[in-house]
C-alpha cells in the first residue's frame, strides 16, 4: 500500500515590510549608514528596495554627497526608476523616518535579519518537503542547513587590518593551544589536531585503526575532554572493554578466569580501579547507529548538551548515507561522507577523528576515495613490515608532513607505544 501523502500548506513568505521601508529611509538620508554596518541585498525581500540599495551603494562608493535626488537621477539614467517605484516612491521612502540615524537603521536591520533567517529556513524545508513525504530525503542535510541558519550572526566582515590584528593577538598568547593527541610525545608535537579539524587514520585490515582511535579517546578523557565514540565495527561493551584494557595494561578478558573473591589479585584490583576511574570521565559510546543521518543528529544533540569536544567515528567506509541515490558510486559515497564529517567539525567546533582502510597498492592508498585525503586536515598511515611498524604523517594542515614515527602495536591492550620505549620496557622486565 502506498503511503498517504498530505501536502504541507504553503505559508506566507516571512518579511518585514515596515522595517524594509524604514531601513531604506535611513539609507537615503544618510549614506554613512552603509559604513556603520553591512547591508547584503538579500536582507530585502522586495526587488524595488534592492534596486534602491544598489543605487545608494554605487553613489556612496563614488563619494557623491548624501542626497536622495542623486539616487533618483541615477536610477532614471539607468532606466530603473519605474522598477524602483517611481519618483514619488523615493520621496515617500525618504520621509518614513525623521532622520537617517545609524542606531535607528541598525534597529530595523535586526528585524530584516530575522526575516531573512526564516526565509532561508522555509526555503530549505520546502525543498526537502517532497522527499520527506515519500519518507526519503536528506534529514541530516536539512538539519545542518537549519542549524547554520539559526546560528547566523550579525557580524561585520573583517578588514585586512583587523585580520592582522587578530593574528598578532593569537601569536602573542602564552597559553598552549588546545589540541587532541595520542600520548605519543613526538607525534603529538608534530601533528596537532584542533577543534574544527578532521583527522583520518588509515591502515590495512587489522592494522590498528581502531586501536589508534581508542588510544586518542582515552588520552582525551584523561585530559578532561568530553568524548563521543560512534563504533560501527564493535558493540559498545567491546569499545569500553578495550579502553579498560588500555587503562589496566592487560587484556581484561583474562578476568573471566579469576576468582572474584580473591581480593589480593593484582589484575582484579587494577580492573576495579580502572572502572571507577572511567566512570568519572565524560564518555559517550554509541554502537547501534549505522546511518549518517542518525550519527549527525546524535552528534548535534551531544554538542548542544556540552557532551562532546572530540567525536570519533570508526570507520568511514561503514557509514551508510541514505541521501545518495543507488546510482552513486562507492567513491562518491565515501567522498560525500568525509565532506560531511569535515563540515560537522567546522560548524560544531569539535575535533573529529575517523578511520579508513588502505588498499594493497605499493605504496598503499586510501581505499575507495582520494577525496578522503582532500577533505581531511590530517591523514596518518599506519604500516607494518619486517623491520617494525610505522606511523607516517601524510597530511598535516599548518604543520610538517612526511614524518615517520617508529611504533609498536600492542593489540591486546589497544595501545601504540614508541618502538624504542617499548623495547626498553621489555628489556627492563627481563
Amino acid at each position: 500500500m502506498n503511503a498517504l501523502i498530505i501536502p504541507m500548506p504553503k505559508a506566507a513568505v516571512p518579511l518585514s515590510e515596515s522595517s524594509e521601508r524604514a531601513a531604506i529611509s535611513c539609507l537615503l538620508q544618510n549614506f554613512a549608514c552603509l559604513d556603520a554596518m553591512s547591508w547584503p541585498e538579500d536582507l530585502f525581500f522586495y526587488e524595488k528596495h534592492r534596486i534602491i540599495l544598489r543605487a545608494i551603494r554605487e553613489l556612496h562608493e563614488a563619494r557623491v554627497s548624501t542626497d536622495f535626488f542623486a539616487v533618483q537621477s541615477l536610477l532614471d539614467r539607468q532606466g530603473l526608476l519605474d522598477d524602483a517605484g517611481g519618483a514619488q516612491e523615493l520621496i515617500d521612502l525618504s520621509t518614513v523616518m525623521p532622520t537617517g540615524d545609524p542606531g535607528t537603521a541598525a534597529w530595523h536591520r535586526g528585524y530584516l535579519m530575522d526575516a531573512r533567517r526564516y526565509r532561508t529556513a522555509l526555503s530549505a524545508v520546502r525543498k526537502a518537503e517532497e522527499g520527506f513525504l515519500r519518507q526519503e530525503g536528506d534529514i541530516a542535510g536539512l538539519a545542518q542547513v537549519l542549524t547554520e541558519t539559526a546560528a547566523m550572526q550579525d557580524t561585520q566582515r573583517a578588514g585586512l587590518k583587523d585580520i592582522i590584528k587578530n593574528l598578532t593577538i593569537e601569536m602573542e598568547k602564552t597559553e598552549p593551544t588546545e589540541c587532541f593527541g595520542t600520548g605519543l610525545g613526538e607525534l603529538d608535537r608534530t601533528a596537532q589536531l584542533k577543534r574544527g579539524e578532521l583527522l583520518t587514520v588509515a591502515a590495512p585490515t587489522s592494522g590498528g585503526k581502531s586501536i589508534m582511535l581508542i588510544q586518542m579517546a582515552l588520552h582525551a578523557l584523561r585530559a578532561g575532554k568530553r568524548v563521543a565514540v560512534f563504533s560501527l565495527e564493535m558493540p559498545a561493551t567491546q569499545v569500553v572493554g578495550r579502553i579498560l584494557s588500555a587503562m589496566c595494561g592487560f587484556n581484561i578478558g583474562i578476568l573471566k578466569y579469576v576468582n572474584r573473591a580473591d581480593t589480593k589479585n593484582e589484575h582484579l584490583n587494577k580492573f576495579t580501579a580502572a572502572t571507577a576511574e572511567l566512570a568519572h570521565y565524560a564518555l559517550e559510546v554509541e554502537s547501534t547507529l549505522t546511518e549518517w543521518e542518525q550519527i549527525d543528529g546524535a552528534v548535534r544533540e551531544l554538542v548542544a548538551k556540552d557532551k562532546a569536544d572530540i567525536v570519533i567515528v570508526d570507520y568511514v567506509q561503514l557509514v551508510h548515507l541514505r541521501a545518495l541515490g543507488s546510482n552513486e558510486t562507492r567513491e562518491q559515497h565515501v567522498s560525500e561522507l568525509t565532506k560531511r564529517l569535515k563540515s560537522l567539525a567546522i560548524h560544531l567546533n569539535v575535533a573529529v577523528v575517523t578511520a579508513s582502510q588502505l588498499n594493497d597498492d605499493n605504496p598503499p592508498k586510501l581505499r575507495e576515495s582520494r577525496a578522503i585525503g582532500h577533505h581531511s586536515d590530517h591523514v596518518w598511515f599506519i604500516g607494518h613490515g619486517d623491520t617494525g611498524s610505522w606511523l607516517t604523517v601524510v597530511k598535516n594542515r599548518e604543520g610538517e608532513r612526511g614524518g615517520a614515527f617508529p611504533i609498536l602495536m600492542h593489540g591486546a591492550i589497544s595501545q601504540f607505544v614508541p618502538r624504542d620505549e617499548r623495547e626498553t620496557q621489555t628489556t627492563n622486565k627481563k
